[in-house]
């Protein structure tokens, strides 16, 4: 299960080449993006599996999430939206705070998911073991608007920490 501490060895190949002024390939952020067709009422999807080790560590860092259509909502009718990780049937959300439509979502306008790394002051699990899954949950309070015709995309950040060379 994902951790809020990085686990042994996380980053060390990357810090290994800037101190020696090496080039490294591979290393740094993973944008990972998942764009989806919405739905009607409580849904999630799963936007990253994480690999076995052998492959390398990850860490969420960053989320964003953008839609084709508006969605327009009043203060009584809204979604929260949050990035979670988790294996089959547990999951956690990797920021204290959700995304609400209570200020409405414009087309095509990026909005970031809160994640809560090891800087927060109560750091989430953002560190992913093998076979985690991140995804995003979405959370219907009232009535919200119907998104089951409305394609939304989510853009994960990933940090990647290849396997020892």
């Amino acid at each position: 299960m994902a951790t809020t501490t990085a686990p042994t060895g996380f980053g060390r190949p990357i810090w290994s080449a800037i101190k020696g002024g090496n080039q490294v390939h591979g290393v740094g952020l993973v944008p990972m993006t998942s764009t989806f067709l919405g739905a009607a009422g409580d849904f999630e999807r799963n936007l990253f599996v994480a690999p076995p080790t052998t492959e390398g560590l990850y860490k969420v860092e960053a989320a964003t999430i953008a839609f084709a259509t508006a969605v327009d909502d009043a203060s009584s009718h809204l979604w929260e939206i949050q990035i979670q990780v988790g294996t089959v049937s547990t999951f956690e959300d990797l920021g204290g705070t959700a995304l609400s439509s209570l200020t409405d979502f414009a087309v095509n306008t990026a909005y970031s998911l809160d994640i809560d790394g090891p800087e927060a002051a109560t750091p989430k699990k953002v560190f992913l073991a093998a076979g985690d899954v991140v995804r995003v949950e979405f959370a219907e309070s009232g009535t919200a608007d119907d998104l089951s015709a409305v394609y939304i995309t989510v853009t994960l950040f990933l940090r990647h920490s290849p396997p020892g060379r």
